[in-house]
């Protein structure tokens, strides 16, 4: 009878174990869910189709091409030089832009909306000597291929044209706010060593990017 009662309760204690596990596990999936991030889905080879029909023209008035960076590692950043925490990744960006050089990864700023003349971006680049490549995407046909939705943003892609990350470039809003979680360095790090991408996907926050047709 005493080994009976071990095992009821031992039985009682497993069930309790396992319920709070999926209690904890549900809470992790709503608070998820309550963060509004959508979760990646296997549709790489739709949004490389779309990519590789997409060319922009860059601030110095040369046409690009994005089927022409096939083969290699793609960061795309929304950037708008009237937003101020787009401003304050400045020189985040450049930074990021330093650890990048030789290791075969492209780094591309997407001017997204109408909002801003070729000569003025090019002016902004240079003022603030950003150094990567901005293309212009004033019809936010790139924007709405890869659902871009706020300024700064980044959308990386790995050599097979897979998206592996996206989302907030950090979880930094201010320069030497601490507890700074390097998003976009890490899943860098991760695709350049063949690893998988710990966080694939963030909330970006920042400035909206008004598309046309779009007054809000």
């Amino acid at each position: 009878m005493k080994h009976f009662c071990k095992l009821q309760a031992y039985n009682r204690h497993e069930r309790l174990e396992g319920k709070n596990m999926f209690q904890k596990m549900l809470m992790v999936f709503c608070i998820w869910m309550a963060m509004d991030i959508p979760i990646l889905t296997g549709q790489a080879a739709d949004i490389a189709s779309r990519l590789a029909k997409i060319q922009l023209t860059d601030s110095l008035g040369n046409l690009q091409s994005l089927q022409s960076y096939a083969g290699k590692i793609v960061v795309y950043v929304f950037w708008s030089f009237k937003c101020p925490i787009s401003l304050v990744y400045a020189s985040r960006l450049d930074q990021l832009l330093s650890k990048c050089q030789n290791r075969d990864v492209v780094i591309l700023g997407i001017e997204s909306g109408a909002n801003e003349t070729p000569s003025a971006i090019k002016a902004n680049l240079e003022n603030l000597k950003i150094r990567i490549p901005m293309l212009l995407d004033s019809d936010g046909i790139l924007a709405q291929a890869l659902g871009a939705t706020h300024t700064p943003s980044v959308f990386i892609f790995d050599r097979d044209w897979v998206l592996r990350y996206r989302g907030a470039l950090d979880n930094s809003r201010k320069v030497g706010d601490k507890g700074r979680i390097a998003y976009a360095d890490d899943a860098l790090d991760a695709i350049l060593a063949g690893r998988s991408v710990l966080i694939p996907e963030t909330k970006a926050f920042g400035c909206s990017i008004r598309l046309p047709g779009n007054r809000e």
